[in-house]
């Protein structure tokens, strides 16, 4: 019998956490042949992970979506709040009689949930057999692949050297880009604490923030609160600023002049890969080369499952228009994007509350909105089939709508945006940014609105795009690099003569060779079942990456808490297929949406 393998984790955090759980659900697999799990993580605490942590977050900061859509681990959320102690509970500002699945609680609640969670299940690990050790405070800073017997070796920042079987690097969102404080730039809003005033100070001025997504919300958020208080005011929160903060202003920069839409009821909280398809009609959908067109995908997979859930939501006009084969994907978006465009995007705000409190109260689903989310977890999990014409298409097109449609705000954000913008605290400005200067105390920027361009000046501007694609240079552990073990992630193109149709940022990244051309999408190269691929083509049997900015290029559509679980399932089934059938999974697509099939439903 050989001998039982190590395992190691690099990041304890949301998906590292779901990958012990699905270890767990197979621990009768998985026992007789790992002899540990070494988990290694940067922070001092195990198991909160940057989004949820007290290192990084702040207690005004909410997660975006609710209960009912964070998947079980050990035990839910509502379950684990109300075991809570009316202390802990008043700590998060949560009071028991208003437990529900349906609320969104702060990231910080949330990250001590997820620390319970990560003790509860190595405890329940280390019941079945399979021991779990912790290296906390323990940053690793390279990892080296031997392609023999000696397996894969993992350096630590304080000289350590640890040798494991099989390696599965989780570890999530990393904002490395250097802030310039000395100009008032900040290249990530993250930690939050760099922009909060210091020693009761204030912003008595104007503070910039690119993009208007959740995360420029999270700064709306933090800075708010300490510049005033929220009251009720005959049902209407009202905000009333600090007397030495009068000054005090948020300006959000949005290209589009888009708000995110708001929260909404489902019928089906989790997402599912094959809901509304099946393998076997997305294996059918593929051209002579193996490639997937995004219009095929739009018009045999979308169009009935569309017009299915806008007939539900009682809109006949949408079913008559997706009945229409000439109305294709770009119609579809910009006909459901010109329905929610207003002149002032917060009165649109103000105008789509009412809707969005009665789906939740009454539980009354929008289901196009749900549906469409489907869809897009579908194609995430093919996403490597599409051309990169089609990966372009789906960059300009695809994602501002679903940013805009998809990336559902929590009521009580929305009521705080409000309350903030009716108190002349908060605008919004259309247009695209470009950074033209960073100079002694201040950062200016050039607002280009259809032709029409202006320059702002801002003592503080935080870039809330969040983080992107790593570029290969990027990638953390060098000695992977240096060897070959990982490469870019990349699409061919489907005719090239479209080289001249490709926009010039675009047409950068494109590699030319006598046989094809390639566009490079950023992040690296992974196959379906999430092992590393190297400069040779050849998916590495040792070395799995589900960090999100590192496989972002063939998987970008995230969704989350729900994507870090879907992923996870998928990588321990494939260890479990190596490690306890000793076979190694087929990279063959028939194969991998096999095992996609497969995967056990969340709850």
């Amino acid at each position: 019998m050989r001998n039982a393998a190590k395992i190691a984790i690099i990041g304890s955090g949301a998906s590292g956490i779901y990958v012990l759980r699905h270890i767990l659900t197979n621990a009768n697999r998985l026992g007789p042949v790992v002899e540990q799990f070494l988990v290694f993580e940067r922070d001092a605490v195990m198991g909160t992970g940057m989004p949820y942590s007290r290192r990084t977050t702040d207690r005004y900061n909410l997660c975006n979506i609710s209960s009912a859509e964070i998947p079980k681990l050990d035990r839910s959320l509502v379950d684990w709040l109300e075991s809570l102690d009316d202390a802990a509970l008043a700590k998060h500002h949560i009071e028991r009689d208003e437990i529900d699945d349906g609320e969104t609680y702060s990231r910080l609640a949330l990250g001590e949930y997820f620390q319970s969670q990560y003790r509860s299940i190595t405890d329940q690990l280390k019941e079945a057999g399979i021991h779990v050790i912790d290296h906390a405070s323990c940053e690793v800073v390279d990892v080296v692949d031997s392609s023999g017997e000696g397996g894969v070796s993992i350096k630590t920042a304080n000289g350590e050297s640890f040798t494991v079987d099989r390696l599965i690097i989780a570890t999530g969102h990393a904002f490395h880009e250097d802030d310039e404080a000395e100009s008032g730039y900040f290249a990530s809003p993250w930690p939050m604490q760099k922009l909060l005033p210091r020693d009761n100070g204030v912003h008595d001025f104007t503070i910039g923030t690119l993009g208007a997504s959740l995360s420029a919300y999270d700064v709306v958020a933090s800075l708010s609160h300490r510049h005033g208080r929220f009251e009720s005011d005959g049902g209407k929160l009202k905000f009333v600023a600090n007397d030495n903060a009068k000054d005090f202003h948020i300006m959000m920069h949005s290209s589009n002049g888009w708000l995110p839409h708001l929260q909404y009821e489902q019928d089906e909280p989790f997402r599912e890969i094959y809901r509304h398809t099946t393998r076997e009609q997305m294996l059918g959908l593929r051209d002579r080369n193996q490639r997937l067109s995004l219009d095929d995908f739009f018009n045999s997979v979308c169009r009935s499952a569309l017009s299915k859930a806008f007939s539900k939501d009682k809109r006949p006009d949408i079913v008559e228009m997706l009945n229409d084969l000439a109305f294709t994907l770009s119609d579809f978006a910009e006909q459901m994007t010109s329905e929610h465009e207003y002149d002032d995007p917060f009165d649109g705000m103000r105008a789509e509350m009412p809707e969005a409190e009665h789906s939740i109260r009454r539980g009354k689903p929008i289901h196009w909105k749900e549906v469409l989310d489907d869809l897009m977890f579908t194609l995430n999990f093919h996403f490597e089939w599409l051309y990169a014409e089609d990966v372009l298409q789906y960059r300009t097109t695809v994602v501002p709508f679903l940013m805009n449609v998809i990336a559902a705000m929590p009521l009580p954000s929305a009521r705080t945006l409000l309350a903030l913008y009716d108190a002349g605290h908060l605008d919004l400005v259309p247009g695209r940014v470009i950074i033209k200067n960073k100079t002694e105390g201040e950062t200016v920027v050039e607002v280009d609105n259809e032709g029409a361009a202006t320059e702002v000046s801002y003592k503080m501007f935080v870039d809330c795009t969040g983080q992107g694609s790593v570029e290969l240079g990027q990638f953390p552990f060098p000695s992977l690099l240096q060897s070959g073990a990982v490469s870019e992630a990349s699409a061919p193109l489907r005719d090239r003569n479209s080289i001249q149709t490709i926009d010039e940022p675009s047409r950068d990244k494109l590699t030319v060779t006598p046989t094809e051309t390639r566009l490079r999408l950023g992040g690296i190269a992974i196959d379906g079942y999430y092992r590393i691929v190297g400069s040779d083509g050849e998916a590495n049997p040792r070395i799995f990456d589900i960090a999100f900015p590192h496989a972002t290029g063939v998987r970008p559509y995230s969704y989350g808490l729900q994507a870090c679980n879907t992923t996870a399932a998928i990588v321990v089934d494939t260890l479990c297929n190596i490690l306890a059938a000793d076979s190694l999974p087929h990279a063959a697509p028939e194969a991998v949406t096999q095992a996609y099939g497969d995967l056990p439903k969340s709850a």
